[in-house]
């Protein structure tokens, strides 16, 4: 008989504290909706994706397996798992450029300006490599003295043979290298632009931030791929070294011979410039990438506790049941060691 009204007992005050959750929600685009035993609620945010509004809650549970987030739109909680993570993954992302500031625009504002003078350097190698080449097939169709002058100085420089299959791999890699620096200094410009105008006081919008931001990463990790592994340095290096002994060389042949060298010549100081401002450009060390790891984060585990509240109810109706079950369990065995 103790044994029972020790259940009961114990069951009806855990009904008193289910029925009376917050006395104030906050409140957003939906009303949040707490279920018994829900202890507190707190209001993430309200957030807008692809033209509709939506509310995000966190739920704190007696039971914390019943705890977890829960999304609302229209009065309604969102149950479709594609649309929960759209809602939780622009939100993460928009809590994840929170972050950057002044010192991330400093750094923005010094590796654009080194991407700047690098690419510069490499685009005047790339332009003296091509007129280099164009000039060496020009030579073949040229005689003096009996010979071609492109003979004359294959014979004088055999290197010239290694030097036209070198450059013809090389070129396309700097105009590349060109491209993809001027698209790091478009999209850092751009990026600099937003969060100066937030530093000053205006309201920028996160999720254009957030792009903003996620473009210029994109930049970065296409422009530090010529920086790590087969870093655009050790070509050039060994591009100016090849043309530094060609010019020498070929300077000997008769007639056309400084006209030949002067074009290794320019290929030889234009790389061995642009191999010094690649291997100082840094821009691989420039750690940019914190936002976006803190909004995977966020995204991770926001959609865990979405996933922990899809069945509040239930899952507290069960615990409840539970617990019954096992205070009887013990509430009658009491009362039998008791008889």
């Amino acid at each position: 008989m103790k044994g029972r009204k020790l259940v009961a007992s114990l069951v009806i005050i855990m009904l008193f504290v289910g029925a009376t959750p917050m006395a104030a929600l906050a409140q957003g685009a939906s009303d949040s909706q707490p279920v018994l035993l829900d202890q507190d609620t707190n209001h993430i945010a309200d957030i807008t994706v692809d033209g509709q509004q939506y509310s995000v809650y966190q739920h704190e549970n007696v039971f914390p397996w019943a705890s977890g987030i829960d999304i609302y739109t229209n009065s309604e909680r969102v149950t479709s798992e594609s649309t929960a993570e759209s809602v939780i993954t622009a939100l993460a992302q928009r809590r994840a450029v929170q972050g950057l500031g002044a010192e991330d625009i400093s750094q923005l504002r010094t590796t654009s300006q080194n991407a700047s003078a690098a690419a510069t350097n490499v685009s005047s190698t790339a332009t003296a490599i091509n007129e280099t080449l164009v000039y060496i097939e020009r030579m073949k169709t040229v005689s003096e003295n009996g010979t071609t002058v492109y003979n004359a100085s294959v014979e004088a420089a055999p290197q010239i043979s290694e030097f036209n299959e070198t450059a013809r791999e090389l070129y396309p890699e700097l105009r590349s290298f060109d491209n993809d620096s001027a698209a790091y200094r478009s999209n850092a410009t751009a990026l600099i632009n937003l969060l100066e105008q937030r530093e000053n006081g205006t309201n920028v919008d996160p999720q254009q931030l957030y792009t903003q931001y996620a473009a210029t990463l994109d930049a970065k990790s296409d422009l530090s791929d010529y920086l790590e592994y087969s870093s655009i340095d050790e070509p050039l290096s060994v591009m100016a070294g090849t043309n530094e002994a060609l010019a020498r060389n070929v300077s000997s042949v008769p007639e056309r011979g400084n006209e030949t060298a002067q074009h290794f010549r320019r290929v030889h100081n234009e790389s061995a410039v642009a191999a010094n401002q690649t291997a100082a450009l840094g821009i691989d060390n420039f750690e940019f990438d914190e936002a976006q790891d803190r909004s995977e984060s966020l995204e991770e585990d926001w959609m865990e506790e979405w996933n922990s509240r899809q069945n509040p109810a239930s899952t507290v109706y069960q615990s409840i049941a539970a617990i019954v079950v096992i205070l009887a369990v013990v509430g009658g065995y009491v009362a039998w060691r008791r008889r």
